[in-house]
């Protein structure tokens, strides 16, 4: 009895040294970062989704423009720090942008005891429950139905399943950065532990594990960076703001339909209805596909099918790298953060956007206000 108290007592303050530690470097690297307004989008099933709207001094076009991260991510994957934020580079150019964030990111609401809400979504929850909730709020606050979508990764994959029931009156475009369509050519998409934990527990917990390592790895191995970014592409202090601001826990069930996709080789919905990839030979809008030659999660080869199945008659896929001639290398993370990212990737962006977008007549002007949210925020 006096030794099971024992090792209790020293698990007990084992775990409050861990915790003490962790909410330490957390303090230290948190990103203090705010959008113009903070939005809540309430789907149909229940959850508040924030939605950060960068407003633009000078707006000159017509169509907001809305981001969306990438899974085990939030909001900083496109503002997080103030040379490497994708948003506000487009806000400075003139374009209204919304960044959401997914159930159980960010501002967004999480799983939580007594709420009802659990951990219990995939990328078909995403597509179904919280797109049309953000679409709605954005068209309802700007009063303008055709809408950019931009995504990082999943985000660009959640584009892809809207492409085939949005025509060009309503999807002004769609950019994908490192965002695949065959997953199965993406190795590092089947290891065993992450299956392993994704059957064990409800969420992979990225968010504490990057939050614990933050300030051991500004500076990781190659062979632990190469799935994440591209070695050197990221600056060290850039990594530990990102371990402890950008990561989230993954949901499971999420985690394992991509784990699935690897395996199969075929992007479909939960049931297998819907073939993902399939479904692109009906997309009309304009679609610009982004990815790198030193990508591991994405690599060039899972970006190319997804143009060659699309329909779209207006289509372009740029693969980065110094095989293309360019003066660097990206890999997943770094094409969106990395040290050279807004002087050679957010450019591309911008000019492809701008020469879709509609250019406001006359002098340009900011974005009307926005109507009041409607009660209930995130609870």
């Amino acid at each position: 009895m006096a030794l099971t108290l024992s090792i209790l007592g020293w698990a007990l303050a084992l775990g409050a040294l861990v915790a003490l530690y962790t909410a330490f470097w957390a303090r230290r690297f948190r990103v203090f970062r705010r959008a113009d307004e903070v939005h809540f989008a309430r789907t149909e099933d229940g959850w508040a989704l924030a939605l950060h709207r960068y407003r633009p001094a000078v707006r000159r076009y017509h169509e907001p423009l809305i981001l969306c991260h990438g899974l085990g991510a939030n909001r900083f994957n496109f503002d997080l720090d103030g040379r490497c934020s994708l948003a506000r580079d487009l806000c400075e150019r003139g374009f209204d942008v919304w960044v959401l964030e997914l159930r159980g990111a960010g501002l967004s609401d999480a799983p939580a005891w007594f709420t009802g809400r659990r951990w219990r979504w995939d990328f078909d929850t995403h597509l179904e429950a919280d797109v049309p909730a953000a679409l709605a709020l954005v068209r309802r606050a700007t009063g303008v139905r055709r809408v950019f979508w931009l995504g990082h990764s999943m985000g660009g994959m959640l584009g892809y399943g809207l492409l085939p029931g949005l025509g060009p009156d309503e999807l002004a475009g769609l950019v994908a950065v490192a965002s695949p369509g065959r997953l199965d050519r993406s190795a590092l998409l089947r290891p065993a532990w992450l299956a392993r934990l994704a059957s064990a527990l409800p969420a992979v917990p990225l968010g504490p594990l990057g939050r614990f390592f933050s300030p051991l790895l500004g500076r990781p191995p190659a062979f632990v960076a190469r799935p994440f970014y591209h070695p050197g592409g990221m600056e060290p202090r850039l990594v530990r703001r990102a371990l402890c601001n950008l990561n989230e826990s993954p949901c499971s069930a999420l985690v394992r339909q991509f784990l699935a996709w690897g395996e199969r080789g075929r992007f479909s919905s939960r049931g297998g209805e819907r073939d993902y990839l399939a479904e692109l030979a009906r997309a009309r809008a304009p679609v610009l596909l982004l990815a790198a030659h030193r990508d591991r999660l994405a690599p060039p080869d899972s970006v190319i099918p997804v143009y060659e199945a699309l329909g779209s008659q207006d289509r372009q896929i740029r693969i980065f790298g110094l095989d293309a001639g360019d003066e660097h290398d990206f890999g997943h993370g770094d094409i969106m953060l990395g040290r050279h990212a807004a002087g050679e990737v957010y450019p591309e962006i911008a000019e492809w956007l701008e020469a879709r977008a509609t250019r406001l007549p006359g002098p340009s002007q900011p974005p009307p206000a926005a109507p009041p949210p409607p009660p209930g925020g995130p609870s």
